[in-house]
């Protein structure tokens, strides 16, 4: 009686279990038989692989493996392997009824009865699709990054630009006190003439004080602050290499900056060569009419502010064509360059000589105190330009007639200053060249 009721017991807890396996729907659970055949078929494993319980019991469970791993005998490696170990475990694509792959993971328990005897396979399956792609996706998502790091990096090494990043450096307040090297490329260090390892960790005030005395630090700072980028050109300069023309991009870069410099020395000199062109005249490299307002503009400026007077020279040169008709204008450029190279040495440093056309010249003549002074300075250039000059196998002898006005004695205005000097310099022809007058209002000397 007691032996039924144990039985009973038994039987109840058995069935009990068997329902829970049966219920299960995450985990497909099923048994084999020593041969590989299903036996039992729970809810879990009709949803994963979409057979019902009448379709697959009986049926090889090579039926869920993938045709490869049919091929290479993967089925009965496992069963072989359970048999030898006890249990195989894993993850790899499995079939749907469907044929739709699905990647799972797998555990094949081998069966024994109290005596030993194997008595069949427990087979639990857990569909891992989801994560597969997840993790697939996230595989490639990472090879996509290292390949585009290692893109980035081989393009910002190949740059001929100079690319750097820079991390904020905080004091106790959170305020920005400097930045800090955390990445160059290689030109970095041909630029500015501090080895790489040196700058790597470093600060950059420290290394580099021009950027806090140049004001880039503070704009930096504000990079940081607002996100705004900016862009600058301006001349390099430090001890240890040639001075350069940089144009930098600073753009923010997490709690930083990314600062791309490139060298543009050459196209600054070509900016200044074109530049020096258009402002200079080709035969005797002196200033042209182009700077002729901006040179006496100046001047008034200072004299205005500074209590000074400027004198203005109209230089005529006397007789000069008929250099040219009657020698040929190779001997009129050569008498033309060694006249400006005679005024240019007469003349102080702070004054300027301007070719405006021709035979003409104008010397501005700035800080004067007296006129007295403005006399010495044309005595000057009489006396240079009254020494023989040999041109080709020619001695020629040339003169110059001069007509001044001054600043703010004769007018207060650019052209005025200009229109008086002429008329006085025509004054000078009418009596006779080789001479000088200053412009006067009522036509005196």
């Amino acid at each position: 009686m007691l032996f039924d009721l144990g039985s009973s017991v038994v039987q109840s807890n058995d069935e009990r279990f068997r329902q829970l396996v049966d219920s299960i729907e995450v985990d497909g659970i099923y048994m084999l038989d020593n041969a590989g055949h299903v036996l039992t078929w729970n809810r879990g494993a009709e949803l994963n692989k979409g057979y019902t319980r009448q379709e697959i019991v009986g049926r090889h469970f090579k039926i869920f493996f993938a045709p490869e791993d049919v091929a290479a005998c993967r089925p009965e490696l496992d069963l072989a392997e359970a048999l030898r170990t006890g249990r195989v475990s894993g993850e790899g694509w499995r079939l749907r009824k469907n044929g739709e792959r699905f990647w799972a993971s797998h555990v094949l328990t081998t069966m024994r009865s109290p005596s030993g005897t194997v008595t069949g396979f427990a087979q639990v399956i857990r569909d891992l699709t989801s994560r597969k792609r997840q993790e697939d996706a996230l595989r490639t998502m990472e090879s996509t990054l290292r390949e585009e790091r290692d893109r980035l990096h081989a393009v910002v090494e190949s740059s001929l630009d100079a690319f750097l990043i820079c991390q904020a450096l905080r004091g106790p307040s959170g305020e920005i006190e400097d930045f800090v090297f955390t990445y160059l490329n290689s030109n970095v260090e041909k630029l500015v003439g501090i080895p790489r390892e040196r700058m790597l960790g470093g600060m950059m005030c420290e290394l580099m004080p021009q950027n806090r005395d140049g004001g880039f630090f503070d704009r930096y700072k504000q990079v940081v602050t607002t996100g705004n980028p900016f862009v600058s050109e301006y001349p390099l300069k430090m001890g240890n290499v040639d001075s350069a023309w940089l144009r930098i991009q600073v753009v923010k870069f997490r709690d930083g900056v990314a600062i791309t410099a490139s060298d543009i020395s050459e196209r600054k000199r070509f900016e200044m060569r074109i530049t020096h062109q258009a402002q200079h005249d080709s035969l005797t490299g002196l200033p042209n009419r182009s700077l002729l307002e901006d040179r006496i503009n100046q001047s008034i400026a200072f004299a205005k502010r500074e209590g000074f007077k400027v004198g203005v020279l109209l230089i005529d040169l006397d007789s000069f064509k008929q250099v040219n008709d009657s020698m040929g204008h190779a001997i009129g450029d050569d008498v033309l360059r060694t006249i400006a190279k005679r005024l240019t040495a007469v003349m102080r440093a702070s004054d300027s000589i301007i070719r405006i056309g021709g035979d003409e010249f104008i010397a501005i003549v700035p800080w004067i105190h007296q006129i007295h002074e403005l006399v010495g300075v044309v005595n000057k250039i009489l006396d240079a330009l009254r020494m023989p000059i040999q041109a080709g196998h020619h001695k020629i002898i040339m003169t110059c007639s001069i007509g001044i006005s001054v600043y703010p004695d004769s007018a207060l205005k650019y052209k005025d200053l200009l229109d008086r000097a002429d008329a006085a310099m025509y004054a000078s022809k009418h009596a006779g060249k080789n001479q000088f007058n200053f412009f006067s209002h009522n036509g005196d000397e």
